[in-house]
């Protein structure tokens, strides 16, 4: 009888024995283990969920590509983008003194010292022996008008490092506004030395050299810093109000327009170059320069004070007072805009308003030691409604005085 092979298994071994139990275990090791990666990392679960789905979430950009993100910005003049930029790091690091010190940085050339002063007080508090944070807090007191106490603070920073070029910008800027010039021109000169490449050195050099006379040699820093940094927008500013305080009105003009053409809704270029035609006596053009101004920042109190004043002394006087309200809603404590905005209330004949609206500015006017030309043309207004008798029934506020005109009150204040 043949025994017929079944080649299906080797001939000279045996038969394999299954083992089930083993084949459980080694199931339940891998569930187990999936189960302890998932616990410690719950985002892959998340993210393993988007993808299943075919939404997946749009990754964090991490500190350092936020930070390369807000130098880009800067460079290219996009201030409020590079400060958000470096928000969004430090969201993220809220510790690093790299990030602190160049929002700090930007935050007073946005003009916000304040906020400048704080994040200064943030790095001396936490490194104590980093010259950047004294090199922050004396530039952004210096900018707060704080120029006596920002000086120590500032010569303290030279004691922790005497070769760093910020630091002798910002004490340029203190020892200016304490009218020691001597050292603000050997700090601007320092810092220019110490630090090359840096626009806001030369920037703040020239300012010690235009107020101590020397312009020529102002307007050659100013113009190396724009050379420097074209889109760092400060040293054009500072360049064209010296220009136009020289009489050079074309070559201001065509700097307004330079910047105009890098940033077309600036409005302070607007109102600057807003006031420059008005130097040389382009009125039309000027006034609408300047409601462009408001128009690209109807808070900007600065540029709708300019406007209303425009407005007032063309006897606009219903436009004068809504650009007036608009300045004082932006800036309560203004009392030149409190005061206009009192005239043109009289000037439309609403005598109520405009004596409620000018009996306050004298109040203030008095509580904060204003001029003596302000309070006479307060007086005068005050006088102007009592004696008219288109405004009887009002209870006088002041002795009558003679009333002053629309064009001699705008040009006053």
């Amino acid at each position: 009888m043949r025994i017929r092979r079944d080649y299906r298994e080797p001939f000279f071994r045996e038969r394999r024995r299954s083992f089930p139990w083993r084949n459980m275990a080694v199931v339940l090791a891998l569930f187990v283990g999936a189960v302890l990666v998932l616990s410690s990392q719950p985002g892959l679960v998340t993210s393993a969920a988007y993808a299943l789905l075919g939404n997946a979430p749009t990754p964090t950009p991490l500190p350092r590509e936020l930070v390369e993100r807000a130098v880009e910005a800067a460079r290219t003049g996009d201030l409020p983008g590079a400060l958000g930029y470096y928000e969004a790091a430090l969201g993220q690091r809220p510790d690093n003194i790299d990030f602190l010190y160049e929002y700090g940085q930007l935050l007073i050339d946005a003009d916000r010292p304040g906020e400048a002063l704080t994040v200064a007080n943030r790095i001396t508090t936490s490194s104590p022996a980093d010259v950047r944070g004294y090199a922050l807090k004396t530039r952004a007191m210096a900018w707060l008008g704080q120029s006596a106490a920002a000086i120590p603070v500032g010569l303290q920073g030279q004691a922790l490092d005497r070769s760093f070029g910020p630091l002798y910008e910002a004490l340029a800027r203190a020892y200016a506004g304490e009218a020691r010039w001597r050292e603000a021109l050997d700090s601007g000169l320092q810092a220019t030395e110490l630090s090359p490449q840096d626009a806001r050195a030369y920037w703040a050099y020239a300012n010690a050299l235009s107020r101590t006379g020397n312009f020529d040699m102002a307007i050659n820093e100013l113009q190396t810093a724009i050379q420097l940094n074209p889109t760092f927008l400060p040293p054009y500013f500072e360049l064209a109000f010296l220009l136009l305080s020289l009489d050079r009105n074309q070559e201001a003009i065509d700097l307004y327009d330079r910047i105009l053409g890098m940033q077309p809704r600036n409005a302070r270029a607007l109102l600057r170059q807003c006031e420059a035609y008005r130097k040389v006596g382009e009125f039309n053009r000027a006034l609408g320069l300047c409601q462009d101004a408001v128009n690209a920042d109807p808070t900007f109190a600065e540029a709708q004070y300019r406007l209303g004043t425009f407005r007032y002394s063309r006897r606009e006087f219903g436009q004068a007072r809504d650009a007036f309200d608009a300045c004082l809603q932006s800036t309560p404590e203004n009392l030149n805009c409190r005061t206009l905005l009192g005239l043109s209330y009289y000037y439309l004949q609403q005598c109520a308003a405009a004596q409620d609206i000018l009996a306050e500015a004298r109040r203030i006017a008095t509580a904060t030691d204003a001029s003596a030309d302000t309070l006479a043309i307060i007086d005068e207004g005050l006088a102007a409604i009592a004696l008219d008798t288109a405004c009887t029934g009002l209870p006088p506020s002041t002795e009558a005085t003679p009333e002053a005109t629309p064009e001699a009150t705008s040009e006053a204040l």
